[in-house]
């Protein structure tokens, strides 16, 4: 048996998803033209002697057969749904038919509930929207997690997302500037159009795209003999200014010492403005060298303070 060339990457991928709580799926390789126009921009190949209208063109996207699983589950009971499907889609071209690898996750919002830990939850008000951002934290964790066995320089993400997701529970990742998966909440008309009662969560990975990168080397180093030294940052910053452009701002500075960097709390409401938020934001200063000087991290702490107000931030005090 010969092993193709992506055949590790897929182990890995499909290891990591069980580990997550997720079972692969197989669906037709047939959808509807509905369900094309629907889900895929890209040109269809129709079939010569089609099974039926509903199965009608070879699939442009998982999406539609993943929603099919996810309802038959759902419509029998089984509130708690992670499913994967590994496959292929296909597209027209004036060469003839392309074939591009796709993984596409579904899975249920109270599956995506039960997975929060207890104490897990960020933001503290208690409003529904802030329900929904834990649950769709919870969902991109799970799409970081496969990313991340991947070698990269960088991994972004933005909202420039396909018309049937949510437009404000949904995300774009980009790794070293090439978009390889989005995600989020299947758009509640879309969902409603499919009767779908119950508010499902999908991710689309361009597996051909990830594969072009390397699987991760682990490293190992042993641990710093020297400690840490945090220093907390209270901050109000508008909406549109999301964590990957105050991480981005910080990581600008390239403080030799800094360890990390990362949100604690998350509030809105009360005293907060509208249309703002309040964050708690965290840096772990730590040298494997020498024991840091109080001096240098009050100057490295000052400047994190001037970035942060440059991007329109006012410290709390």
């Amino acid at each position: 048996m010969v092993e193709t060339p992506r055949a590790a990457k897929e182990a890995k991928l499909r290891s990591s998803l069980l580990a997550l709580g997720y079972h692969e799926t197989v669906s037709l390789s047939f959808i509807a033209h509905e369900d094309a126009e629907t889900f895929s921009s890209s040109p269809v190949i129709e079939l010569a002697n089609p099974l039926s209208e509903e199965a009608s063109l070879m699939r442009s996207s998982l999406v539609p057969g993943m929603l099919n699983m996810l309802a038959y589950n759902l419509n029998r009971g089984n509130e708690n749904v992670r499913l994967f499907e590994m496959g292929d889609v296909y597209e027209a071209s004036s060469a003839g038919p392309l074939e591009s690898s796709r993984i596409c996750l579904g899975a249920s919002v109270s599956a995506l509930k039960n997975g929060i830990p207890r104490g897990g939850v960020l933001d503290t008000s208690k409003n529904k929207d802030a329900n929904d951002l834990d649950i769709f934290r919870s969902f991109k964790g799970d799409v970081e997690t496969v990313l991340r066995a991947f070698q990269h320089k960088s991994l972004a993400f933005d909202v420039q997302t396909s018309d049937y997701y949510h437009p404000g529970c949904s995300a774009r990742a980009v790794m070293d500037g090439e978009p390889v998966a989005q995600f989020g909440q299947l758009h509640p008309q879309v969902a409603a159009d499919r009767k779908l009662r119950h508010e499902v969560f999908l991710a689309e990975i361009f597996s051909d795209r990830l594969y072009r990168h390397r699987l991760r080397e682990i490293l190992y180093q042993p641990l710093p003999r020297f400690p840490g030294v945090e220093r907390d940052f209270s901050f109000f910053f508008d909406d549109a200014v999301t964590f990957e452009k105050i991480q981005s701002a910080v990581r600008g500075l390239s403080l030799p010492e800094l360890r990390s960097f990362s949100p604690v709390e998350i509030f809105r409401g009360g005293s907060v403005p509208f249309a703002q938020y309040s964050i708690l934001l965290r840096a772990t200063f730590q040298s494997r060298e020498r024991t840091l000087r109080e001096d240098e991290v009050a100057d490295w702490s000052a400047k994190i303070v001037a970035a942060l107000q440059h991007l329109g931030g006012s410290q709390r005090t």
